[in-house]
């Protein structure tokens, strides 16, 4: 098969014998799974063995990218990993845009699948065609910003993808981290990597990318490109914060980002503690971009004054990282950079450590940990605090040695009413917050497969809709009329009170779809693609002809194997319900109060997403029906049955 838009290769590595073997990538595949994301998934679900420990040398790392990565396509580097979490125990998904898949496909490899355990600690060093085990010790310990440095002075410019300290203590929520900024994070990751005494990844490429429509293809990035630069909305992302106020600002106001594990509104957010005229004058350095995106929309922040003067380093998103840890009760820019350098250079998610600092403070001002369980450390809200217990949970010291383990298997451990006050979704704490409204990207939490991530749900619902938004922008993305009329009917054109959960279901299918394409879907860039400029882009690039529907049928696919893989793992209904506190306690957002979601209602939609989705409302389990049309009746019976 002549490949274009893939290198073609798939290259696995298994730790414990050493053994380094390479397999053509079949088009079967790509037709059914289309490329990272989605073939990410079917090898995860073929490799990892049901019911082991993810920490085992029994799990797989399947590493990956699309087929429009390493191409010119704006907003088109993003690669990452599915394997088994350790944090929910369930699929484990991630990717990033500052990643090594580009380059790891200039070297010949669309995918990299990881197994067993090295003796001792290793990286890996890939030149073309020349895979190396190296050894790992002197890297051992090192935080990540070190690590990835001393590669880089050893091997040259090479492209590092590594762990911190976090993944060496099997921190249940560490990240592994690309090029210093590129987080492939949430749900543990970066555990995976150090239970199997793997450091880093090293990749030097020379070989590039093919596209087999030329002229085509140079048509279509020309257009794409002038459009997100047209995009209103690409200053505001780019320059000095100016997004702000309009973004996480208003999500303050509406309840969406709340405070304090999810115990309070902070409408004042960014009036108040956080706000954009202090960014851009002390916080706010500069741009940078993905590869091949014009967007950049990243930022390198340098604090200027203040007890952390000169601290500069790049952040994914400069702004909404450190204004995430107000959930540790930071209320400043400047602690609040140091909280996310802090985690940068550990290796440790950021929405996972400011959840889990709120998370242990609220247990200690109600009693159910001391100061005896802390190490003496006082739990007070305060950025000292905050920054101790970071440490104490990246070394997993003290209290940390419990905290490590995410906030379900952490308020386990402690017990005495501990679970009602942790905040997570299959074990993944969210992003979030449900009780003031729904739109697809905080219901969507409640379904995606990883848990509690908001990712897979972005739509233009990010902002409030009347079902009239809604009838335009549904067959963009490839939804038939008659679903539309399902999600809103002609009496719901002038209101909001359409249906979340049945336009939820085909967001996540086309977003499915893009992610494994390797696309970025922030506002500047997801919404200059529709379902047919994926058509044509896959074609010009690939020389693959695959329908709209085809495309997004594949899309489809991915999810439910996704679905699947955690059935066979034990999940079921009951895992995509909310946390107890949105269930119990009331929201109070300013002058505004809002009840603790009502269960039965939140049951109703849930059946609303089944039943668009058409799976089993009873197990929340995809039925065969469903599974023939996708062409998984193996995969189902294979999980199915044996549930049965």
């Amino acid at each position: 098969m002549e490949y274009h838009g893939f290198a073609g290769q798939i290259l696995y590595i298994d730790l414990t014998n050493r053994d380094i073997r390479k397999e053509p990538l079949g088009e079967n595949l790509i037709r059914d799974y289309i490329g990272g994301m989605g073939i990410n998934t079917k090898l995860a679900f073929d490799l990892i063995e049901p019911g082991i420990d993810p920490l085992s040398p029994k799990n797989v790392i399947c590493y990956g990218s699309g087929p429009f990565v390493g191409t010119t396509i704006p907003g088109c580097s993003r690669a990452g990993i599915i394997t088994k979490s350790p944090l929910t125990g369930l699929l484990g998904e991630s990717q990033t845009g500052v990643s090594i898949g580009p380059m790891l496909k200039y070297a010949g490899y669309d995918h990299l699948v990881i197994s067993g355990r090295a003796e001792k600690p290793v990286y890996l060093a890939i030149t073309d065609d020349d895979v190396e085990i190296r050894d790992a010790e002197g890297l051992w310990g090192k935080d990540v910003y070190e690590t990835t440095d001393l590669i880089r002075a050893e091997l040259g410019d090479y492209w590092v993808s590594c762990i911190g300290p976090a993944g060496e203590k099997l921190v249940r929520f560490a990240n592994i981290v690309e090029n210093k900024s590129g987080m492939i994070a949430r749900v543990g990751l970066g555990a995976v990597m150090g239970s199997k005494n793997l450091k880093a990844i090293a990749v030097r490429g020379t070989k590039g990318i093919t596209v087999s429509q030329r002229g085509k293809f140079r048509k279509m990035v020309k257009e794409l490109r002038e459009k997100v630069a047209a995009s209103p909305v690409l200053d505001m992302w780019r320059n000095e914060g100016k997004v702000i106020d309009y973004y996480i600002g208003q999500y303050a106001k509406r309840g969406i980002s709340v405070t304090k594990n999810f115990s309070e509104g902070i409408p004042e957010a960014t009036d108040v503690y956080f706000t954009q005229k202090e960014y851009a004058k002390r916080i706010w350095k500069n741009y940078f971009a993905c590869m091949s995106c014009p967007a950049g929309d990243k930022g390198i922040v340098s604090i200027q004054g203040g007890k952390y003067d000169g601290l500069t380093f790049k952040i994914s998103n400069p702004w909404g990282t450190p204004l995430t840890f107000n959930q540790a009760g930071i209320r400043n820019w400047d602690d609040g950079v140091q909280c996310t350098y802090l985690s940068d250079i550990y290796g440790m998610d950021s929405f996972s450590s400011a959840i889990m600092i709120g998370f242990a403070t609220e247990l200690y001002k109600n009693g159910i940990i001391s100061k005896e369980d802390t190490g003496g450390l006082e739990l007070d809200w305060s950025a000292d605090a905050a920054f101790k217990l970071m440490e104490k949970i990246a070394r997993r010291e003290d209290i940390g040695d419990i905290l490590a383990d995410g906030v379900k298997a952490a308020s386990e451990r402690i017990g005495k009413g501990a679970e009602e006050h942790a905040v997570h979704v299959k074990g993944l704490e969210p992003t979030m917050d449900l009780r003031s409204e729904h739109f697809t990207e905080n219901f969507g939490q409640l379904v995606d497969p990883r848990g509690a991530h908001h990712a897979r749900g972005y739509s233009i619902t990010y902002v409030p809709r009347k079902g009239k938004s809604i009838k335009n922008y549904a067959p963009l993305i490839g939804i038939p009329e008659a679903a539309i009329d399902q999600i809103c009917p002609e009496s719901e054109l002038d209101t909001n009170n359409w249906s979340k959960p049945r336009l939820l279901k085909w967001v996540n299918d086309y977003n499915s779809m893009s992610y494994s394409c390797g696309q970025c879907m922030r506002v500047q860039i997801g919404p200059q693609y529709t379902l047919d400029i994926y058509r044509d882009l896959f074609y010009a690039t690939t020389g693959i002809e695959m329908s709209s529907e085809e495309l997004q049928k594949a899309g489809e696919r991915i999810w439910n194997l996704q679905r699947l893989f955690n059935v066979r793992e034990g999940a079921s209904r009951k895992d995509d319900m909310p946390p107890h506190k949105m269930l119990n306690e009331a929201l109070v957002v300013g002058e505004k109060k809002y009840p603790p979601l009502n269960e039965k209602h939140i049951n109703e939609l849930l059946d609303d997403y089944y039943d668009e989705r058409g799976w089993d409302k009873d197990t929340g389990n995809p039925s065969m029906e469903t599974l023939k049309r996708l062409d998984l009746e193996e995969e189902g019976r294979s999980v199915l049955e044996k549930k049965s």
